[in-house]
């Protein structure tokens, strides 16, 4: 009970407090009507009419004497200055011939009346061998020898390099792996490949689809081509790198 009267109280001590402070601005808005005011409205700072800024009949300052004077421009009296030198020649006037039409320029000749001009070198006959007196037959002819470019130092001949980019011929192949896909033997090939490169860098890769019945289809991996020395020096180097690979004979 003593609660809900505290409560009340309050409320009564706010709402008291609210009306004198109301009561307090409407008697000082009443007094600034009285008093000339306009209330509510906002003020408006009028400019003054007179000038800002007034520039003052003796403005005083600094004052540097003889600023007319011509000593400065001239070091002696009665002397006119020099004028500068003109470095480039004036300006001319192109000349053109009686008639003021210009030449016509000459055609150029062409390349074949130049060699038709040119007279040729005639030839001087081979003079003949000199004949010693005494002797029945003349001397004998000097031998032409022929002459064979020499072998440069700096590289291997054309020859060579002709037999090197022409390969292994022959019809023998590698098969180095076995796989029940098409791609599997590619990426096999490729892997290997990179591991033996020394021997495998030169062959070209041929997956060979083989049907095996109920073993289901498989794909041999086997390079070449080459001949048999070949392909037999390149399956005892990958067996002896613990590597599979199987002599194929060329097809009869």
């Amino acid at each position: 009970m003593n609660r809900r009267r505290g409560q009340i109280l309050t409320v009564m001590v706010s709402i008291a407090a609210i009306a004198s402070f109301g009561s307090v601005v409407w008697w000082a808005h009443n007094q600034d009507v009285k008093a000339g005011g306009r209330g509510l409205e906002p003020l408006v700072v009028q400019a003054p009419a007179t000038p800002s800024r007034i520039k003052p009949e003796n403005a005083g300052g600094l004052t540097v004497p003889n600023q007319d004077k011509e000593v400065f421009n001239r070091l002696q009296p009665n002397t006119v200055p020099a004028q500068p030198e003109k470095l480039l020649p004036g300006p001319t006037n192109p000349k053109l011939p009686a008639g003021g039409i210009l030449p016509a320029p000459a055609a150029p000749k062409p390349p074949d009346a130049e060699v038709a001009g040119k007279t040729p070198t005639p030839l001087q006959a081979a003079t003949p061998a000199s004949v010693t007196p005494g002797s029945g037959a003349p001397a004998p002819a000097p031998a032409v020898t022929e002459t064979k470019p020499a072998a440069t130092e700096s590289g291997p001949s054309i020859a060579s390099l002709i037999d090197n980019m022409s390969g292994p011929v022959g019809g023998w192949r590698v098969q180095v792996a076995s796989v029940k896909n098409e791609d599997v033997a590619k990426s096999t090939w490729a892997r290997l490949q990179s591991a033996h490169g020394d021997v495998m860098a030169n062959l070209r890769m041929q997956a060979v689809r083989v049907d095996l019945g109920d073993k289901g289809v498989w794909y041999r991996v086997q390079g070449g081509p080459l001949d048999e020395k070949q392909a037999q020096n390149v399956c005892s180097t990958l067996k002896t790198r613990k590597a599979d690979c199987v002599l194929i004979p060329p097809a009869r």
